[in-house]
Protein backbone atom coordinates (compact mmCIF):
# COMPACT_ATOMS: atom_id res chain seq x y z
CA UNK A 1 0.00 0.00 0.00
CA UNK A 2 2.80 2.41 0.90
CA UNK A 3 4.64 1.65 -2.30
CA UNK A 4 1.53 2.36 -4.36
CA UNK A 5 0.89 5.64 -2.55
CA UNK A 6 4.49 6.80 -2.85
CA UNK A 7 5.32 5.43 -6.29
CA UNK A 8 4.96 8.81 -8.04
CA UNK A 9 7.34 10.44 -5.56
CA UNK A 10 9.97 7.70 -5.23
CA UNK A 11 10.09 6.16 -8.70
CA UNK A 12 13.58 6.49 -10.30
CA UNK A 13 14.10 8.97 -13.10
CA UNK A 14 14.40 7.62 -16.63
CA UNK A 15 17.76 9.27 -17.25
CA UNK A 16 19.35 7.68 -14.20
CA UNK A 17 22.91 6.53 -15.04
CA UNK A 18 23.26 3.80 -12.43
CA UNK A 19 20.84 0.98 -11.71
CA UNK A 20 18.25 2.79 -9.58
CA UNK A 21 16.76 1.50 -6.35
CA UNK A 22 13.19 0.33 -6.68
CA UNK A 23 10.40 1.88 -4.61
CA UNK A 24 9.92 -1.32 -2.62
CA UNK A 25 13.55 -1.43 -1.54
CA UNK A 26 13.56 2.24 -0.51
CA UNK A 27 10.40 1.79 1.56
CA UNK A 28 11.67 -1.47 3.09
CA UNK A 29 14.96 0.06 4.22
CA UNK A 30 13.13 3.03 5.72
CA UNK A 31 10.66 0.86 7.62
CA UNK A 32 13.56 -1.24 8.90
CA UNK A 33 15.34 1.87 10.19
CA UNK A 34 12.21 3.37 11.77
CA UNK A 35 11.21 0.15 13.51
CA UNK A 36 14.63 -0.63 14.95
CA UNK A 37 17.68 0.97 16.50
CA UNK A 38 19.90 -0.28 13.68
CA UNK A 39 22.54 1.97 12.13
CA UNK A 40 22.67 2.89 8.45
CA UNK A 41 25.78 0.77 7.90
CA UNK A 42 24.15 -2.40 9.22
CA UNK A 43 21.01 -1.85 7.16
CA UNK A 44 23.18 -1.25 4.09
CA UNK A 45 24.90 -4.61 4.62
CA UNK A 46 21.53 -6.36 4.96
CA UNK A 47 20.14 -4.80 1.77
CA UNK A 48 23.35 -4.85 -0.25
CA UNK A 49 23.75 -1.10 -0.61
CA UNK A 50 26.06 1.56 0.78
CA UNK A 51 25.57 3.52 3.98
CA UNK A 52 24.95 6.76 2.10
CA UNK A 53 22.31 5.07 -0.05
CA UNK A 54 20.37 4.02 3.07
CA UNK A 55 20.61 7.55 4.47
CA UNK A 56 19.39 9.05 1.20
CA UNK A 57 16.49 6.60 0.97
CA UNK A 58 15.40 7.20 4.57
CA UNK A 59 15.33 10.96 4.02
CA UNK A 60 13.53 10.62 0.71
CA UNK A 61 10.83 8.23 1.96
CA UNK A 62 10.21 10.09 5.24
CA UNK A 63 9.81 13.40 3.43
CA UNK A 64 7.46 11.78 0.90
CA UNK A 65 5.28 10.32 3.67
CA UNK A 66 5.16 13.61 5.60
CA UNK A 67 4.42 15.74 2.56
CA UNK A 68 1.86 13.48 0.90
CA UNK A 69 0.22 11.28 3.55
CA UNK A 70 0.20 13.34 6.75
CA UNK A 71 -2.96 15.31 6.02
CA UNK A 72 -4.73 12.18 4.80
CA UNK A 73 -4.08 10.10 7.93
CA UNK A 74 -3.89 12.76 10.68
CA UNK A 75 -7.07 14.84 10.70
CA UNK A 76 -9.23 16.24 13.48
CA UNK A 77 -12.62 14.51 13.76
CA UNK A 78 -15.73 16.26 12.48
CA UNK A 79 -19.22 15.32 11.39
CA UNK A 80 -20.01 11.62 11.61
CA UNK A 81 -16.39 10.89 12.48
CA UNK A 82 -16.67 13.07 15.58
CA UNK A 83 -19.90 11.32 16.59
CA UNK A 84 -18.06 7.99 16.38
CA UNK A 85 -15.26 9.29 18.62
CA UNK A 86 -17.75 10.63 21.19
CA UNK A 87 -19.64 7.33 21.23
CA UNK A 88 -16.37 5.44 21.59
CA UNK A 89 -15.25 7.43 24.63
CA UNK A 90 -18.68 7.02 26.20
CA UNK A 91 -19.03 3.28 25.55
CA UNK A 92 -15.42 2.14 26.04
CA UNK A 93 -14.08 4.62 28.59
CA UNK A 94 -17.15 5.92 30.39
CA UNK A 95 -16.64 9.61 29.65
CA UNK A 96 -19.47 11.39 27.78
CA UNK A 97 -19.24 14.06 25.06
CA UNK A 98 -15.46 13.66 24.74
CA UNK A 99 -13.82 14.49 21.42
CA UNK A 100 -10.29 13.32 22.28
CA UNK A 101 -7.44 13.31 24.78
CA UNK A 102 -4.43 15.65 24.72
CA UNK A 103 -0.91 15.33 26.14
CA UNK A 104 2.76 15.67 25.23
CA UNK A 105 5.64 13.21 24.92
CA UNK A 106 9.43 13.57 24.71
CA UNK A 107 11.46 12.05 21.87
CA UNK A 108 15.21 11.73 22.65
CA UNK A 109 17.63 13.45 20.26
CA UNK A 110 21.34 14.17 20.19
CA UNK A 111 22.35 17.59 21.49
CA UNK A 112 21.88 20.19 18.74
CA UNK A 113 24.86 22.36 17.85
CA UNK A 114 22.91 25.57 18.56
CA UNK A 115 21.01 26.42 21.76
CA UNK A 116 21.40 22.86 23.00
CA UNK A 117 20.49 23.92 26.54
CA UNK A 118 16.91 24.59 25.40
CA UNK A 119 16.53 20.93 24.45
CA UNK A 120 17.67 19.55 27.83
CA UNK A 121 14.47 18.40 29.54
CA UNK A 122 13.74 18.03 33.25
CA UNK A 123 14.80 14.37 33.17
CA UNK A 124 18.30 15.25 32.05
CA UNK A 125 18.36 14.27 28.37
CA UNK A 126 17.93 16.20 25.12
CA UNK A 127 14.57 15.86 23.47
CA UNK A 128 11.88 17.24 21.21
CA UNK A 129 8.31 17.48 22.46
CA UNK A 130 5.28 16.34 20.51
CA UNK A 131 1.86 17.51 21.64
CA UNK A 132 -0.87 15.26 20.31
CA UNK A 133 -4.60 14.66 20.43
CA UNK A 134 -5.85 11.09 20.00
CA UNK A 135 -9.22 9.38 19.84
CA UNK A 136 -10.66 6.34 21.62
CA UNK A 137 -8.96 3.93 19.20
CA UNK A 138 -5.39 5.25 19.76
CA UNK A 139 -5.38 7.14 16.45
CA UNK A 140 -3.64 10.52 16.46
CA UNK A 141 -5.93 13.33 15.30
CA UNK A 142 -3.69 16.37 15.73
CA UNK A 143 0.05 16.77 16.31
CA UNK A 144 2.36 19.67 17.13
CA UNK A 145 6.04 18.73 16.77
CA UNK A 146 9.30 20.55 17.27
CA UNK A 147 9.28 22.29 20.64
CA UNK A 148 12.51 21.92 22.67
CA UNK A 149 12.41 19.49 25.57
CA UNK A 150 12.78 22.23 28.15
CA UNK A 151 9.44 23.82 27.24
CA UNK A 152 6.47 23.06 29.50
CA UNK A 153 3.35 21.38 28.12
CA UNK A 154 1.25 24.42 29.04
CA UNK A 155 3.41 26.75 26.94
CA UNK A 156 3.26 24.44 23.94
CA UNK A 157 -0.50 24.29 24.30
CA UNK A 158 -0.71 28.09 24.58
CA UNK A 159 0.97 28.39 21.18
CA UNK A 160 -0.91 25.60 19.40
CA UNK A 161 -3.66 25.66 16.82
CA UNK A 162 -5.80 23.58 19.18
CA UNK A 163 -6.01 26.49 21.65
CA UNK A 164 -6.70 28.96 18.85
CA UNK A 165 -9.59 26.87 17.49
CA UNK A 166 -10.94 26.17 20.96
CA UNK A 167 -11.02 29.82 21.94
CA UNK A 168 -12.61 30.80 18.61
CA UNK A 169 -15.30 28.15 18.97
CA UNK A 170 -14.23 26.30 15.82
CA UNK A 171 -12.75 23.20 17.45
CA UNK A 172 -16.05 21.41 18.05
CA UNK A 173 -19.62 22.10 16.89
CA UNK A 174 -22.16 23.36 19.39
CA UNK A 175 -23.59 19.95 20.39
CA UNK A 176 -24.09 20.20 24.14
CA UNK A 177 -25.24 17.20 26.16
CA UNK A 178 -28.18 18.32 28.32
CA UNK A 179 -29.63 16.67 31.44
CA UNK A 180 -32.10 17.76 34.11
CA UNK A 181 -30.86 17.78 37.70
CA UNK A 182 -32.57 19.24 40.78
CA UNK A 183 -34.86 21.44 38.74
CA UNK A 184 -32.21 22.96 36.48
CA UNK A 185 -30.72 22.05 33.13
CA UNK A 186 -27.08 21.01 33.07
CA UNK A 187 -25.29 21.45 29.76
CA UNK A 188 -21.99 19.76 28.87
CA UNK A 189 -20.20 20.82 25.67
CA UNK A 190 -17.93 18.54 23.67
CA UNK A 191 -14.55 18.57 25.39
CA UNK A 192 -10.97 17.43 25.18
CA UNK A 193 -9.50 15.83 28.29
CA UNK A 194 -6.00 16.45 29.60
CA UNK A 195 -3.84 16.18 32.70
CA UNK A 196 -3.53 18.93 35.36
CA UNK A 197 -0.71 20.62 33.42
CA UNK A 198 -3.32 22.02 31.04
CA UNK A 199 -5.64 24.95 31.79
CA UNK A 200 -9.26 24.33 32.67
CA UNK A 201 -11.52 25.60 29.91
CA UNK A 202 -15.15 25.04 28.85
CA UNK A 203 -13.90 22.81 26.04
CA UNK A 204 -10.95 21.26 27.96
CA UNK A 205 -11.53 19.27 31.13
CA UNK A 206 -8.82 18.18 33.54
CA UNK A 207 -8.83 16.33 36.89
CA UNK A 208 -8.63 18.08 40.24
CA UNK A 209 -4.99 18.67 41.20
CA UNK A 210 -4.97 19.04 44.99
CA UNK A 211 -5.59 15.37 45.73
CA UNK A 212 -5.13 15.64 49.49
CA UNK A 213 -8.15 17.96 49.91
CA UNK A 214 -10.58 16.31 47.51
CA UNK A 215 -13.89 14.96 48.67
CA UNK A 216 -15.07 11.58 47.39
CA UNK A 217 -17.13 12.90 44.46
CA UNK A 218 -14.24 14.99 43.16
CA UNK A 219 -11.91 12.02 43.50
CA UNK A 220 -14.34 9.82 41.56
CA UNK A 221 -14.56 12.41 38.79
CA UNK A 222 -10.77 12.66 38.55
CA UNK A 223 -10.48 8.87 38.41
CA UNK A 224 -13.08 8.64 35.65
CA UNK A 225 -11.41 11.36 33.59
CA UNK A 226 -7.92 9.93 34.12
CA UNK A 227 -9.12 6.49 33.04
CA UNK A 228 -10.38 7.94 29.75
CA UNK A 229 -7.18 9.98 29.38
CA UNK A 230 -5.19 6.75 29.29
CA UNK A 231 -6.00 6.64 25.58
CA UNK A 232 -3.32 9.25 24.86
CA UNK A 233 -0.79 7.46 27.10
CA UNK A 234 -1.54 4.19 25.34
CA UNK A 235 -1.25 5.89 21.95
CA UNK A 236 2.23 7.19 22.80
CA UNK A 237 3.21 3.76 24.10
CA UNK A 238 2.06 2.00 20.96
CA UNK A 239 3.72 4.63 18.75
CA UNK A 240 7.10 4.11 20.41
CA UNK A 241 6.59 0.38 20.72
CA UNK A 242 6.19 -0.03 16.98
CA UNK A 243 8.76 2.56 15.89
CA UNK A 244 11.79 2.00 18.09
CA UNK A 245 13.73 4.88 16.52
CA UNK A 246 11.67 7.17 18.79
CA UNK A 247 12.92 5.38 21.90
CA UNK A 248 16.63 5.86 21.28
CA UNK A 249 18.43 9.13 20.60
CA UNK A 250 17.63 10.19 17.06
CA UNK A 251 21.04 10.75 15.51
CA UNK A 252 19.79 13.28 12.95
CA UNK A 253 19.45 17.06 12.88
CA UNK A 254 16.48 18.68 14.61
CA UNK A 255 14.59 19.52 11.41
CA UNK A 256 14.73 15.98 10.07
CA UNK A 257 13.95 14.60 13.54
CA UNK A 258 10.59 16.41 13.31
CA UNK A 259 10.03 14.76 9.92
CA UNK A 260 10.85 11.33 11.37
CA UNK A 261 8.38 11.82 14.22
CA UNK A 262 5.63 12.90 11.82
CA UNK A 263 6.38 9.91 9.60
CA UNK A 264 6.06 7.53 12.55
CA UNK A 265 2.72 9.09 13.49
CA UNK A 266 1.39 8.52 9.96
CA UNK A 267 2.59 4.91 9.96
CA UNK A 268 1.16 4.36 13.45
CA UNK A 269 -2.26 5.56 12.27
CA UNK A 270 -2.07 3.33 9.21
CA UNK A 271 -1.33 0.34 11.46
CA UNK A 272 -4.22 1.17 13.81
CA UNK A 273 -6.68 1.80 10.99
CA UNK A 274 -5.62 -1.50 9.39
CA UNK A 275 -6.00 -3.37 12.72
CA UNK A 276 -2.37 -4.48 12.61
CA UNK A 277 -1.33 -6.70 15.51
CA UNK A 278 0.38 -4.96 18.42
CA UNK A 279 2.41 -7.32 20.60
CA UNK A 280 2.65 -6.67 24.36
CA UNK A 281 6.39 -7.37 24.32
CA UNK A 282 6.86 -4.23 22.23
CA UNK A 283 5.88 -2.09 25.20
CA UNK A 284 8.70 -0.12 26.75
CA UNK A 285 9.80 -1.18 30.21
CA UNK A 286 10.36 2.42 31.27
CA UNK A 287 7.62 4.58 29.83
CA UNK A 288 8.24 8.19 30.76
CA UNK A 289 4.86 9.25 29.40
CA UNK A 290 3.15 7.83 32.46
CA UNK A 291 4.97 10.37 34.59
CA UNK A 292 3.05 13.64 34.63
CA UNK A 293 4.80 16.88 33.78
CA UNK A 294 5.11 19.63 36.34
CA UNK A 295 1.58 20.34 37.49
CA UNK A 296 0.09 23.81 37.55
CA UNK A 297 -1.62 25.00 40.70
CA UNK A 298 -5.20 23.86 41.12
CA UNK A 299 -7.72 26.06 39.26
CA UNK A 300 -5.14 28.76 38.60
CA UNK A 301 -7.42 30.01 35.81
CA UNK A 302 -10.77 29.48 37.59
CA UNK A 303 -11.33 33.24 37.93
CA UNK A 304 -10.74 33.72 34.20
CA UNK A 305 -12.93 30.80 33.16
CA UNK A 306 -15.68 30.46 35.79
CA UNK A 307 -17.90 28.72 33.23
CA UNK A 308 -15.31 25.94 32.91
CA UNK A 309 -15.22 25.42 36.67
CA UNK A 310 -19.03 25.34 36.73
CA UNK A 311 -19.10 22.72 33.96
CA UNK A 312 -16.66 20.53 35.87
CA UNK A 313 -18.62 20.93 39.14
CA UNK A 314 -21.81 19.98 37.28
CA UNK A 315 -20.09 16.92 35.83
CA UNK A 316 -19.04 15.84 39.33
CA UNK A 317 -22.70 15.87 40.39
CA UNK A 318 -23.90 14.16 37.20
CA UNK A 319 -21.34 11.38 37.52
CA UNK A 320 -22.24 10.88 41.17
CA UNK A 321 -25.93 10.52 40.26
CA UNK A 322 -25.33 8.44 37.09
CA UNK A 323 -26.96 11.08 34.90
CA UNK A 324 -24.26 10.84 32.21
Amino acid sequence: MLCNDLDNYLAPKENCVRQPLGVQKQVAMTLYWLSSTTEYRTIGNLFGVGKSTVCESVHKVCNAIKDNLLQRYVSFPSGEDLKTVIKGYNDQWGFPNCGGAIDGTHVPIIAPAEAHGDYLNRKGYYSLVMQAVCDHKYIFRNINIGWPGRVHDARIFANSDILHMGENGTLFPNCDLKVQFQGREISMPIVLIGDPAYPLKPWLMKPFSNRTNLHRLQHDFSHRLSRARMTIQNSFGRLKGRWKCLSKRLDVDVQFACTVIATCVVLHNICELSNEIYRPEWNETNNEDNDNDDVLEEDIDATEYPSAKQIRDDLVLCFANDLL
